[in-house]
């Protein structure tokens, strides 16, 4: 008598929705599977019953196991992929509010840890979005309850940010100059990392000087009066003329220790200006070293006449040929003064940009802090004045402890 084989339903099931492992079919005849894969779906009485049960069941057997590593590794192989892509990362933080959901919705069912794991994202950037998106505080800039994260700015620091940036009077200066104006003042004690942080939060952003390629250091002094540096830039106004602002500026402080603007380019005016600035702040003793560039209005006769005098130290340098460096240093003066000042507003004629410069270069000089002064102004640093680091640095650090005493007593709705 022929034996028949009998088959687990789960068999059958399996076979009916396509998803029965290879191993079984060379081992069932394809007419017996063909057969399971057209009876109705009625003939098994509860079958729908058993979906989980088989679908457990599936997942159980080595085959599924195989199939699940393949899928991790594929996984795996294309987060390895995106994941070197700055894109991806951007991806990531413009869309957190969706993944920072999604991952607390399921984090009962999921490793939240190996998801992120997955995607590259430290665990402490996670619970700082989590933070950020779960449980935001109002009355933060940064959206965050100001007990949990202290070291934020408090009330009054974000105010004095927004005041000084609006600020008519400062609208000239870029954001580090504003730096040094707040903490020469006592009015904010903060990183310009941090200014720049906050700036972007609040939307307060300024029209930024685009920045050239960076080349190496070029010649520099170590005390004031040491070299000078000797250049023309050109202006046009409204009435369709040129003007040529000549400035002498100072290496070591950025000074600018003479100015003038005139119609024309002359080797007569150009000596002039290195004139009255030597009869001003150089005694007899004292030996400068003056860098021009290749132009006419430096290299003349009248030139050469002054500069061999007997009661004058100074020796003049061609950039690119007598030394290997450049003028840039007075190129970037001038790009400063163009960009932040001059280019800013118009001017009618000659007579005009005459009386703008009037106050740009006390403002330059006299005012405006700068960043590679460490916060002293172009006439202090020429005038002898040091920068007190340790100083700086106590404010820095009290600064700090009156912002995590003053945001601990905070109170918002989460808390």
């Amino acid at each position: 008598m022929k034996k028949y084989t009998s088959y687990h339903t789960s068999i059958k099931l399996l076979a009916k929705r396509n998803t029965l492992p290879d191993s079984y079919y060379s081992a069932i005849d394809r007419s017996t599977i063909w057969r399971w894969k057209n009876e109705s779906d009625s003939k098994y009485f509860g079958s729908e019953l058993q979906e989980v049960e088989v679908l457990e069941s599936f997942i159980s057997r080595k085959e599924a196991q195989v199939m699940m590593k393949t899928y991790m590794k594929v996984v795996l192989s294309l987060v390895s992929v995106i994941s070197g892509s700055k894109s991806f990362y951007q991806l990531l933080q413009n869309n957190k509010e969706g993944l920072v959901h999604a991952i607390h919705r399921y984090h009962k069912k999921i490793d939240t840890g190996l998801v992120l794991r997955l995607l590259k994202i430290p665990v402490s950037v996670f619970y700082y979005w989590k933070n950020k998106v779960l449980y935001k505080c109002e009355a933060s800039p940064l959206k965050l309850c100001k007990r949990v994260y202290p070291l934020q700015l408090t009330i009054n620091e974000v105010s004095v940010i927004k005041e000084l940036v609006s600020s008519e009077q400062f609208k000239y200066w870029p954001i580090c100059s504003l730096a040094w104006y707040a903490t020469r003042e006592n009015l904010l004690h903060i990183s310009l990392a941090t200014w720049y942080k906050y700036i972007h939060i609040l939307g307060l952003n300024r029209t930024r000087i685009r920045k050239r390629k960076r080349y190496p250091t070029g010649i520099v002094a170590t005390e004031p009066n040491q070299i000078w540096h000797a250049d023309i830039t050109v202006v046009k106004s409204l009435d369709g003329l040129k003007s040529y602002v000549y400035l002498l500026m100072d290496n070591f402080s950025k000074y600018i220790i003479n100015w003038r603007v005139e119609p024309v380019v002359s080797g007569e005016i150009r000596v002039q200006t290195i004139m009255d600035g030597y009869q001003q702040h150089i005694n007899q003793n004292k030996d400068v070293q003056l860098i021009v560039d290749g132009g006419p209005e430096n290299n003349n006769h009248k030139m050469d006449v002054y500069l061999n005098s007997s009661e004058i130290n100074i020796q003049k340098l061609i950039a690119l040929k007598d030394i290997p460096f450049s003028n840039s240093l007075i190129e970037a003066q001038n790009k400063i003064l163009k960009y932040r000042y001059l280019f800013k507003c118009q001017y009618q004629d000659i007579g005009a940009l005459r009386n703008a410069l009037d106050w740009i270069i006390p403002d330059y000089n006299d005012q405006r802090p700068h960043n590679s002064l460490k916060g002293l102004t172009p006439y202090e640093a020429f005038t002898g004045k040091t920068f007190d680091i340790e100083e700086h640095g106590d404010k820095m650090k009290q600064s700090k402890q009156n912002r995590l005493t003053e945001n601990k007593k905070r109170l918002c709705a989460i808390c």
